[in-house]
């Protein structure tokens, strides 16, 4: 897939920028030593130096300070261009990338299960939470454990019933959030992304536990849920945070490898970009077209923006 015109089109404005940045940098560096040289010049004595040694002095000092000054402001305005040419240039290599390159298109698959194991986390929370009423209300079930009667066997019944019922909820979510680890890791494998991973989840498997709590002794079901109980609202009572910055983690595992794979690229084509697309031109020739190109264009485009806004009833007067 070659690369869309208006890409070269970029790569060659920056590849001109290169050259006039390096043509200013040499030019700073002759003013800088000349200044040097006109500074070893100063009058000894200042005060008893002729008026013509005097004048000499400070017009040839005068003159590459304003040689420096101007080469500065040359340099500032190609800062001015290159911050925003670049960030089109980015933007720009990434679309493309997005469509020629494999790895790319790889990680918005992997990134794409990591959005929907995140999201689908907050569910898993508010199940967890649920979990926790649940066992509580089985628990009170227990309390011959402390010495009272049972309560009603149908009010048991109905407390498990619930309970397990929760349960295959949230084991139904956990199933589907290790779906989306293992498409993840899928897309991962062999692969730059290979080491991007997601957090284990807490508590999974609950439908089991809670077939196995029914079959304990009162005595030794009840530490059993109080456990359970207290686990699942420490994973509530701290809003999942370790679960969501383990995804957040990921992305930027993603965006760092996808950065680092473009900038590799760039580099390649910059390369191609100064060989190939450009030729010997004025510097302040060069500046000058590319700041009306970019700088200026974009201010217009905004300042035609503000002006296009009308008031939202304005139809109505």
């Amino acid at each position: 897939m070659s690369l869309p015109d208006d890409v070269i089109s970029l790569l060659r404005d920056e590849a001109y920028l290169d050259l006039c940045r390096n043509a200013l940098k040499d030019a700073l560096e002759r003013a800088i030593a000349e200044k040097q040289q006109v500074t070893e010049t100063r009058p000894p004595f200042g005060i008893l130096a002729t008026k013509k040694q005097r004048e000499t002095f400070e017009s040839s000092m005068q003159v590459v300070l304003d040689t420096e000054a101007a080469i500065e402001a040359r340099l500032g305005k190609l800062e001015a261009i290159e911050n925003w040419l670049k960030s089109a240039i980015r933007e720009r290599l990434r679309d493309y990338l997005r469509q020629a390159s494999e790895n790319y298109r790889r990680s918005a698959k992997i990134a794409e299960a990591i959005r929907a194991w995140d999201r689908l986390i907050e569910h898993y929370g508010e199940q967890l939470l649920a979990l926790a009423r649940n066992i509580k209300n089985v628990s009170v079930s227990f309390a011959g454990a402390a010495g009272g009667a049972r309560s009603a066997f149908s009010d048991r019944a109905q407390a498990f019933a619930e309970l397990r019922m929760g349960a295959d909820s949230l084991d139904r979510t956990a199933v589907q959030l290790e779906s989306l680890t293992r498409t993840m890791a899928m897309y991962a494998a062999n692969s730059a992304y290979q080491d991007v991973q997601l957090a284990d989840l807490p508590i999974k498997g609950v439908v089991g536990w809670v077939d196995n709590l029914a079959l304990m002794h009162d005595r030794d079901a009840l530490p059993a849920a109080q456990e359970m109980e207290a686990d699942a609202r420490g994973i509530v009572a701290k809003k999942l945070t370790e679960y969501h910055g383990s995804a957040a983690a990921a992305l930027a595992a993603l965006g760092t490898i996808e950065n680092q794979e473009l900038e590799s690229y760039w580099e390649v084509l910059r390369a191609h970009a100064l060989a190939h697309y450009v030729q010997e031109r004025d510097v302040d020739e060069v500046l000058n077209e590319l700041n009306e190109r970019y700088v200026v264009a974009n201010i217009e485009r905004r300042q035609r923006a503000i002006e296009s806004q009308v008031d939202p009833y304005g139809h109505e007067r």
